[in-house]
């Protein structure tokens, strides 16, 4: 706790100072270094750079340190000398089983296979079987007990709750739908919160960790029936699968519920693995035989392959979000992304919420707010009917209503009468009340599915313009969403003529399966283009001409250009995978125990200075030095891998010959 209370209190940047330039004490106003405050101490200190036999080319040093009477982790200050390698060979660990929970907006499943036959990958599909179902995936939704205990999930979760009478369900925490709020929110960390159905809140990271910790025991019940016997947890590599547009915070939110779910024993942990759903779904899609793609089983249609050089794209249409990512097929089999991964929040769950505006539209803003507050479990019902009805393969819907909102009155105004008074208003019979359901002809059903489609079409539009897709004739287009019809066609129609769209029979089964054979080989994507370009903040000898006059400060003589951006990775740039930058520190201080790094990240390939527009700080990183012995003589490895799904950092203390291993703390910027 007091490393993290430091963490808060610490406000200034790492100071990077030319080799060329001895090194420095910067005290303000000349009081030695142990009178000051550890903000303070932190912004004075500059050395020269101890150069590193492993160095590739040179960087400028850098330091940073904070008062030695603070915690163990809290002592900081050391240069560096870097380097950027490549680390292609990557340590395997022996997991006899990988495991794979595609944690879906709407639904969820699982996967997994045995390292004796990877091929032979395993799927539930008795999802919901005690309910009347036998599907290859479940509702994500969870239900908790009045003291926030576990009660169930999935189908299960969703008949438990509509069997509540409303006293009963109204103590409940009922959640769906809950993955969203991960998607884009800068403010994300452990502490934030997800409100239910009844308007009642948990913990986010409480939520996501019950619902993994079903998955979990779900899939190793599933694993012991197929064994015999029970598997032991550390013979287990999970997967969990992300949009591949989410946030690098977003991202370690999900190994922080996992950790709370119990799938792994520390945050860090390298048996979970991050897969991202669109690369997952790539590493499906490009070995299946052409005959399981729709169409093509019983057709005459040329078959498509996939040889070296191939380029497709890859359309992971879920629930929430689309997620877009382009490939090409080395000659070594593994795969490259030819830009980064784009998408949107354009996913089914767009239809569903055209769908309330509809029926609010219908009866009135006021009247479906008054039956959300009544009856709130049985419009949970309404709309869980409607997501089931929309994936048909009819033209028109028909949607149950449930039995208190076929007799709810608003200010003395019928479900029918409303629904009447609507469709004369609007001069057609396109929407109708029959037999207790509200009927919505193809028309209509249109109206509501054309904003998704076509946004998703003016942004397949706009990855096809570009130069890298000049000559790629493949569309994967997988997800739940992408068993739609009405998608289907309206991707065929539009650019049936340029590309071939490719959908697997088993589309919403895509990601999950391809993320098992992400478990087995993460390097099978082997360069990835980066999203954004990161850094870390640096004070610089100040240049006249070449540095912003505003960020000028002078300590002992020294002029120094401050905020300064010193660049570890661009935008648009291809990184191949598990690729290191590499430093080496000395300490300033005899005691110094560990240091604070503060990382940052621009959409902007070119970036000077830390308060540019655009910039944002992304993370921090803490990095120990337990042992005193030797003094300033002391040296520090600080690699930072990148290239994979996550950043990962580690660091080597010669002195005590510690490997500490961590990934960038994005949580809590």
């Amino acid at each position: 706790m007091k490393c993290l209370e430091l963490i808060n209190n610490l406000t200034s940047y790492l100071k990077v100072i030319s080799h060329k330039y001895f090194g420095a004490s910067i005290p303000p106003e000349n009081e030695p270094f142990e009178n000051l405050t550890i903000t303070q101490m932190a912004e004075t200190s500059v050395t020269i750079r101890k150069d590193s036999p492993r160095k590739k080319k040179s960087h400028s040093s850098m330091s940073a340190s904070f008062s030695e009477c603070q915690s163990p982790a809290s002592d900081a200050g050391m240069t560096m000398a870097s380097s950027r390698i490549d680390n292609d060979g990557e340590e395997a660990a022996d997991y006899q089983i990988v495991a794979a929970i595609d944690f879906g907006t709407t639904f969820s499943g699982y996967a997994y296979s045995f390292a004796s036959n990877k091929q032979a990958i395993h799927v539930n599909k008795n999802w919901g079987q005690t309910q009347g179902f036998l599907l290859h995936k479940t509702p994500t939704c969870l239900l908790l007990k009045s003291d926030g205990q576990f009660e169930a999930f999935g189908f299960e979760a969703v008949s438990k709750y509509n069997e509540l009478c409303e006293d009963e369900a109204c103590s409940y925490y009922y959640f769906d739908r809950f993955k969203m709020k991960l998607y884009n929110n800068k403010e994300l960390s452990t502490d934030i919160t997800i409100t239910d159905a009844n308007g009642k809140s948990q913990p986010a990271v409480d939520v996501f960790a019950h619902s993994l910790t079903f998955m979990k025991k779900h899939l190793l019940r599933a694993i012991g029936a197929h064994l015999g016997y029970d598997p032991h947890p550390d013979t287990v590599r999970w997967v969990l699968t992300v949009p591949a547009i989410w946030d690098e915070n977003a991202k370690q939110f999900m190994r922080e519920a996992a950790h709370k779910g119990g799938l792994i024993d520390k945050p860090n942990s390298e048996q979970l693995v991050i897969a991202l759903e669109p690369e997952a779904a790539s590493l499906h899609c490009r070995n299946l035989p052409a005959t399981d793609f729709v169409g093509y089983k019983d057709s005459t249609l040329s078959k498509p392959s996939f040889e070296p050089g191939t380029k497709y794209l890859v359309v992971d249409a879920g629930g929430g979000t689309i997620d877009c990512v382009a490939h090409k097929i080395r000659k070594d089999g593994r795969i490259r992304e030819l830009f980064r991964a784009t998408g949107g929040a354009w996913g089914g769950t767009i239809i569903d919420k055209q769908f309330q505006s509809l029926l609010e539209s219908i009866f009135g803003v006021e009247f479906i707010a008054a039956f959300m507050k009544e009856y709130p479990k049985d419009f949970v019902e309404l709309l869980q009917d409607f997501e089931i009805k929309k994936r048909g393969e009819c033209d028109s819907i028909r949607v149950s209503l449930p039995y208190n909102f076929c007799n709810y009155k608003h200010n003395g105004v019928s479900v029918q009468q409303a629904i009447k008074r609507f469709s004369s208003e609007q001069g057609s019979s396109d929407i109708k009340f029959s037999s207790g359901k509200l009927v919505l002809s193809s028309t209509q059903v249109n109206i509501l599915f054309k904003d998704a489609l076509d946004q998703i079409n003016d942004h397949v539009q706009t990855l096809l313009h570009k130069p890298k897709c000049k000559d790629l004739h493949n569309i994967f287009l997988v997800g739940g969403f992408a068993e739609s019809q009405r998608l289907q066609s309206s991707l065929r129609e539009k650019f049936g003529e340029r590309v071939t769209i490719l959908v697997p029979e088993e589309a919403s089964l895509s990601v999950v399966k391809g993320a098992v054979a992400f478990g087995h080989d993460p390097s099978a994507i082997c360069q990835r283009i980066c999203r954004f370009t990161y850094g870390v903040g640096s004070y610089l000898p100040f240049e006249e001409g070449v540095h912003r006059d505003d960020l000028r400060v002078n300590s002992d003589g020294m002029d120094l250009c401050k905020h300064i951006f010193q660049t570890w990775a661009e935008a648009g740039e291809v990184i191949g995978h598990n690729e290191i930058w590499r430093e080496t520190y000395t300490p300033i201080i005899n005691n110094q125990k560990g240091i604070i790094f503060e990382f940052f990240r621009s959409s902007s390939k070119k970036v000077q200075y830390t308060d540019e527009p655009g910039v944002e700080k992304c993370g921090f990183l803490v990095v120990e030095m337990p042992d005193p012995t030797g003094g300033r003589d002391r040296a520090v490895d600080l690699e930072v891998i990148f290239g994979g799904t996550e950043i990962k950092v580690v660091g080597y203390d010669h002195t005590s010959t510690t490997r500490h291993e961590t990934y960038i703390d994005f949580l809590s910027t």
